[in-house]
């Protein structure tokens, strides 16, 4: 959410006091694209091929393509722009009186951007031996937002005058870090089964504050604290993975064009966290999505003209086709950690999230002729709407309750599927060093990745 694929959610919060009856969007950001800078570079189709230290995470089975014990570095860079309501007037006639100025709604960005040690990762695995073991840690989530929005102006057809909303700050920590030990099982020459034990810390540092304005359109005050909620959890849970790659022949034969492919169900870990509204508290769930991705990778080798007075080939060119089809159950986020934040509202049953189905495509071509054995990547795939949405089942009686209903729409409105174009390069700088950079781009999320593999044979 995002495996992985982006999946950004927008979550809603209202604190209790009667006056703010309004829902704020916080975004945030789950990390599903798979780890390493090879599979950022491929557009994310690496399920059916998962064949470096990442796929402890990406497909347990594929460690089984490891024959040497290796150790593997990620730094990764990212840049994510979510918008929120921040200001306008979504009904009646502006005033044109301080901030009372703009017809319709007017939305910021919340900017997260951040540069750090995302995966790391150690492998087992010796010529002969039928089985590989792996340990990882890894980043499922990083968030650090904050945001603001100065109040919206709206005004029922049935009303002298025109309403505003409490201006509101949120500020949201979240990291959720994965602990895991992976191992893998050849069955036979084409079949392999991987497990992972995945142990997750949850952190999770939330606060939403209400503040006075300077008369009704007057800008925020913010000395001037009308109300506040947090949130704020420390859980450490377990859940597994599991991963099969199969091949249509013996998967270390590579002479010929060769098929595989490649499952993977990862269960979302579920952590406690607290709410507390004015003196109100209580203990919820926050559910981390489920993830069932299905891929396949196709390799055709284009070997060079044999050696003089022999039949053996030289090197030449592979080229290298991935798909990947990856379902993200996002709705698990919605029982109790969105309705949670939608009860002071008393919009609970009206915001949902639809599950997703993201498409992966990649492609890789090496050149073994070369120095360094350059393979250029490239990648794209469509990532769904994961955004939490509102829904109306009736027209409200009273003029208070359509006004939050015109909010709630305007803040959670349906979003669209996003196309993300991936691109990168690997290169084999000594036969124990392997580099790889890759970038992911899309609308409003940069994504930059470099990664370096030691493998540690004699």
């Amino acid at each position: 959410m995002r495996r992985c694929c982006s999946l950004i959610l927008v979550v809603v919060l209202a604190p209790a006091f009667a006056s703010a009856q309004n829902a704020v969007q916080i975004p945030m950001q789950f990390n599903f694209i798979n780890p390493g800078a090879k599979s950022l570079a491929l557009g994310g189709a690496f399920v059916g091929l998962a064949d470096d230290a990442t796929a402890g995470f990406a497909n347990p089975a594929g460690l089984r393509d490891l024959f040497a014990p290796e150790i593997s570095f990620e730094i990764r860079g990212s840049r994510l722009e979510s918008p929120f309501l921040q200001r306008g007037r979504l009904s009646g006639t502006i005033e044109n009186v301080k901030n009372d100025v703009i017809q319709g709604p007017v939305f910021g960005d919340a900017i997260d951007s951040r540069t750090g040690l995302s995966y790391i990762a150690g492998v087992y695995a010796r010529p002969g031996r039928k089985w590989s073991i792996a340990g990882f840690r890894h980043e499922l989530a990083r968030v650090d937002q904050q945001f603001l929005s100065e109040g919206i102006f709206q005004k029922d057809p049935s009303e002298l005058t025109s309403f505003r909303d409490f201006p509101q700050e949120g500020l949201r920590q979240l990291a959720i870090t994965n602990y895991a030990a992976a191992g893998a099982v050849e069955l036979s020459s084409r079949v392999a089964v991987g497990g992972t034990l995945n142990v997750y810390t949850f952190d999770l540092v939330s606060r939403f504050t209400r503040f006075d304005a300077d008369g009704f359109s007057g800008p925020p005050i913010l000395t001037r604290e009308v109300g506040h909620a947090t949130q704020s959890g420390d859980d450490v849970s377990v859940a597994p993975t599991i991963g099969v790659r199969a091949c249509v022949r013996d998967c270390a034969d590579r002479s010929k064009p060769a098929l595989r492919g490649g499952f993977v169900y990862r269960h979302g870990p579920t952590f406690d966290f607290d709410t507390q509204e004015g003196s109100s508290q209580r203990t919820s769930i926050f559910r981390v999505p489920h993830v069932l991705a299905f891929g396949a990778a196709f390799e055709v080798p284009q070997p060079g003209p044999p050696e003089p007075g022999t039949d053996t080939p030289t090197a030449g060119r592979r080229l290298l086709f991935m798909l990947e089809v990856t379902r993200i159950l996002s709705s698990r986020l919605v029982e109790q950690f969105i309705t949670d934040q939608a009860l002071a509202a008393g919009v609970a049953s009206n915001v949902f999230i639809d599950d997703g189905t993201e498409f992966h495509f990649g492609f890789q071509y090496l050149d073994e002729k070369r120095a360094w054995r350059p393979r250029y990547r490239a990648g794209i795939w469509s990532d769904p709407d994961h955004s939490v949405n509102f829904e109306t089942f009736e027209v409200p009686a009273d003029a208070r309750t359509r006004l939050l209903y015109e909010r709630m729409s305007v803040m959670l409105a349906p979003g669209e599927r996003t196309t993300h174009y991936a691109g990168g390069l690997g290169l084999t700088v000594h036969d124990q060093v392997e580099l790889n950079v890759g970038g992911d781009f899309a609308s409003g999320s940069t994504t930059i990745s470099t990664s370096l593999v030691l493998k540690l044979t004699k």
